[in-house]
């Protein structure tokens, strides 16, 4: 996560006949032009599970910090271990798109430990590459004579999702052994899911993308690129809703909210769901103090049906 960016939009925009909106979580990631970028801990994460979310300066975007999403319970290498994250997402560009998110080990020195994660996407085919040669998750595999079975862990179509690397940077293998790159078909332009879950301890994931294959790992690997927006069908044609700013985000302390509707009735919650806390306005601008919250990411909103809005704050 970049936090340079100081300002994220919630809002719908009508663009290409397709309503856009920044994720609170809850609707789907739209793929554009083919590319998907999506934050790790944009994720709603599971209520009372060990998930995390760690920040650090980032080494590669002077100035810029990294927010990222790890597993501190026990590790998990034969089955789920229960605590899944979704991420719903919204293909409008058929086509193969190969799998990545930026990580590093986040505990020891060893580069084949605390390095894997589970993973599942929904696609019409979902595997593992080398040389022309796929691999496939179980039971997936075990179901035609015809495919190749991953080496190493897989379950429920899951794979072992893993990367080698001590210091931050894209790499998405699965097949122990012999790494294989991880990539997914999809036939139709509508909504899939992503969906990850703990493997093994302290493995730091920053963000994930997916990019078309006429697009280059180098345009997909650009830190500088924006999270991608949402797609919420509702709000097609809607463009009467005003956009409301927040300012600082991130932010050590105090917020302020300007272009609000009179009167507006604010919530806060956590990554979680849970309300943290709910604000009633009299101004179109007020300033919020969350300087008491603990470091992470939360969600702000508005109960205005004709002026709704979720923005994400970064509290630091």
């Amino acid at each position: 996560m970049k936090n340079r960016i100081t300002l994220i939009c919630f809002f719908c925009l009508t663009i290409g006949g397709f309503a856009q909106t920044t994720c609170d979580g809850l609707l789907p990631f739209e793929e554009q032009n083919g590319l998907l970028t999506i934050e790790m801990e944009s994720g709603i994460l599971p209520s009372g599970s060990d998930w995390q979310i760690g920040s650090e300066a980032d080494p590669d975007l002077t100035g810029s910090t990294i927010n990222y999403l790890y597993w501190t319970g026990s590790q998990s290498f034969n089955a789920l271990s229960g605590a899944p994250i979704v991420y719903n997402i919204k293909i409008n560009t058929p086509g193969t798109y190969k799998f990545e998110w930026r990580m590093r080990v986040g505990m020891g020195t060893r580069t084949g430990e605390h390095n894997d994660a589970w993973l599942k996407i929904d696609g019409e085919d979902f595997y593992g590459i080398k040389n022309g040669n796929k691999v496939y998750p179980k039971p997936l595999c075990n179901s035609d004579p015809a495919l190749t079975c991953a080496a190493g862990s897989s379950t429920q179509n899951f794979i072992k999702a893993f990367g080698n690397r001590l210091t931050w940077g894209f790499v998405t293998n699965t097949n122990d052994h012999d790494s294989h790159k991880v990539w997914v078909v999809f036939e139709e332009a509508k909504e899939y899911t992503i969906t990850v879950d703990a493997r093994s301890s302290y493995l730091f994931i920053d963000k994930m993308v997916l990019r078309r294959s006429n697009v280059s790992d180098a345009v997909s690997r650009n830190l500088n690129n924006p999270e991608s927006t949402c797609y919420d069908p509702l709000s097609i044609n809607d463009v009467s809703k005003r956009e409301a700013k927040i300012y600082p985000n991130p932010t050590t302390g105090k917020i302020e909210i300007s272009n609000l509707p009179v009167d507006s009735s604010l919530i806060i919650s956590n990554i979680s769901g849970a309300v943290i806390r709910k604000i009633n306005t009299k101004q179109s601008s007020e300033i919020i103090d969350i300087s008491d919250l603990g470091s992470g990411v939360y969600f702000i909103s508005s109960t205005d049906k004709s002026n709704y809005f979720v923005k994400k704050i970064i509290k630091i």
